[in-house]
């Protein structure tokens, strides 16, 4: 008899590890049915995700309605929710990880014609100070922007080092044309009803 309340105990043990598998199966595909109902940043299905946004840093919060406590980190910062650079202007994104620490990555993100003016001008707010990178609309850390070395404006990529884990930061990488498609639609697109 103990026997068997053995075995039955280990099969509903069995069953319960199964079935729990299942769902964090079903979950991920559940997220990938929710977030790749279209593959195309273009359709009118697709959800962007991993969207990019750098605000700057409040060291002295007065006005409420446009400042904002963030958790970066787990240390609490201020910031102003009107985003100065945005996933908008960039067309794609390289993942760098860092020499002696895989695991850590910075990104590389080529930028439009129209992004290379607004990193100038977050280069130009930021005066070598800190700004917080928002990673749908969570904070994910702080960087310092920086001009690219390179002698006139025809630069293309910039680096952000960050400092991410490499899950968020091929999540990045892999939605970013996709994002930027979405963000700029072609012109046919427009007048559609």
């Amino acid at each position: 008899m103990k026997a068997f309340c053995f075995f039955k105990s280990l099969f509903a043990a069995a069953l319960l590890f199964a079935t729990s598998g299942c769902e964090i199966i079903r979950d991920a595909l559940q997220e990938e049915l929710e977030y790749g109902v279209s593959d195309r940043g273009s359709s009118d299905e697709f959800r962007p995700r991993f969207v990019l946004a750098a605000c700057s840093i409040v060291k002295f919060p007065r006005a409420k309605i446009i400042e904002q406590e963030v958790d970066c980190n787990g240390t609490p910062i201020w910031i102003n929710k009107n985003q100065l650079f945005d996933s908008k202007r960039v067309k794609r994104v390289r993942v760098i990880p860092r020499p002696g620490n895989p695991d850590l990555c910075d990104l590389e993100l080529m930028l439009d014609a129209t992004g290379k003016n607004h990193w100038q001008m977050l280069v130009a707010t930021a005066r070598g100070q800190a700004v917080a990178l928002m990673i749908d609309q969570r904070c994910v850390g702080t960087f310092v922007p920086m001009m690219p070395d390179v002698d006139d404006d025809r630069f293309e990529w910039v680096k952000i080092r960050i400092g991410l884990d490499s899950y968020t930061a091929r999540g990045v990488a892999r939605y970013a044309p996709k994002n930027h498609d979405h963000f700029n639609p072609e012109a046919s697109n427009w007048f559609k009803f």
